[in-house]
């Protein structure tokens, strides 16, 4: 089993100094209130240390000065599930148009898109267009609808084995959603990047490997769009579902470019990303640390550690380097490799 390959192999992480960090531009300081009745982004942790250095992508180069493009409202959608579930999301949409990379927010169980907004604001500013929804049975995407018209209002504390698997119909449909815009010309849905948090982790797994075993259809393509993964905190097991099965994908293994973020006074979530990062290290792309250009153009699986217990959505808070960390990991996988994804029409019948 992979989970078992490279077990034993010592983490290698890249060393950026600090000045790099100082450097890179920081999300906006001034964010409109977080969408969603729940979704209020966690506060910033108090006496957070200062960030760490390893195992982080490169940091970006610093924007021209200038005035730069309008960047749009987040704007409030619903979507609805292949089973009838409607889902409450935020879009924020890109203006990079067919070179806007497409990311979706994958929150942790008992958590809501809310808890991402000034990360999607970062990313968004950056021209990327984000989507971040209410997972079912969670913030403000509770109800489901039968074929017979009827409707049950969900509660995730009741939530089998089955209602567990359909979860990753919620991806499913933020797909959907981010397909028509790249229909539209408005992203490029071939370089899409799946980031989730403890519970969501799973999920995006689970849900990545789907994509990338999409049987091909005659008249379009149907899946093999994400490209990249970003893990906060990663746990293999929740409530009986897993990531294993997952990773039995060779081009989830070894293909995908991927950050695993934990604390390191987090002695469970630490040891769990440790272990997924051994598993797959000597699958990647082997690159001379010491050379930065070399890590910028091929180093694709990265171990970030900030010194902070948080977990989850809260290492994204201000005080620690998780949230630069991303947007950098996209910068350089995604946006600066763009020529390696081209965008295409996939509407049905489309050439």
């Amino acid at each position: 089993m992979i989970g078992r390959r490279g077990v034993g192999l010592s983490v290698l992480v890249l060393v950026i100094a600090a000045s790099d960090w100082l450097a890179a531009q920081a999300p906006p300081t001034k964010a409109p209130p977080p969408p969603g009745a729940k979704g209020a982004p966690p506060p910033a942790a108090k006496g957070a240390p200062p960030p760490t250095a390893k195992g982080a992508p490169p940091a970006a180069a610093k924007a021209p000065p200038g005035k730069g493009p309008k960047i749009p409202e987040p704007e409030d959608v619903s979507l609805e599930t292949k089973d009838g579930v409607t889902l409450k999301a935020t879009y924020y949409g890109g203006f990079n148009k067919k070179e806007s990379v497409p990311v979706i927010l994958i929150h942790g169980w008992e958590g809501t898109r809310g808890e991402y907004h000034t990360l999607a604001l970062g990313l968004q500013a950056k021209g990327n267009a984000v989507i971040a929804p209410d997972l079912r049975g969670h913030g403000q995407s509770l109800v489901q609808k039968h074929a017979d018209g009827t409707t049950k209002e969900l509660d995730p504390e009741k939530f089998r084995q089955a209602e567990l698997d359909a979860m990753v119909l919620d991806i499913e449909a933020c797909k959907k959603f981010l397909m028509e815009k790249n229909n539209q010309g408005e992203l490029n849905i071939n370089a899409l990047c799946v980031v989730g948090a403890d519970f969501g982790c799973i999920l995006a797994l689970r849900w990545s490997a789907l994509d990338l075993t999409a049987p091909p259809l005659l008249a379009f393509k149907q899946g093999q769009d994400v490209k990249a993964i970003v893990l906060l905190t990663p746990m293999q097991t929740f409530k009986g579902l897993n990531y294993r099965e997952a990773l039995s994908v060779p081009a989830l293994r070894s293909e995908l470019s991927m950050m695993i973020a934990a604390g390191k006074q987090d002695s469970k979530g630490s040891a769990e990303a440790k272990r997924l990062y051994n598993s797959l290290h000597n699958l990647h792309a082997k690159v001379n640390e010491d050379d930065p250009e070399e890590v910028k153009k091929k180093k694709d699986l990265f171990l970030v550690q900030p010194e902070t217990s948080l977990t989850g959505t809260k290492l994204l808070g201000s005080g620690l380097p998780v949230a630069l960390n991303v947007r950098n990991f996209i910068e350089f996988r995604l946006v600066n490799k763009m020529a390696e994804f081209p965008w295409t029409d996939r509407k049905r019948g489309a050439d």
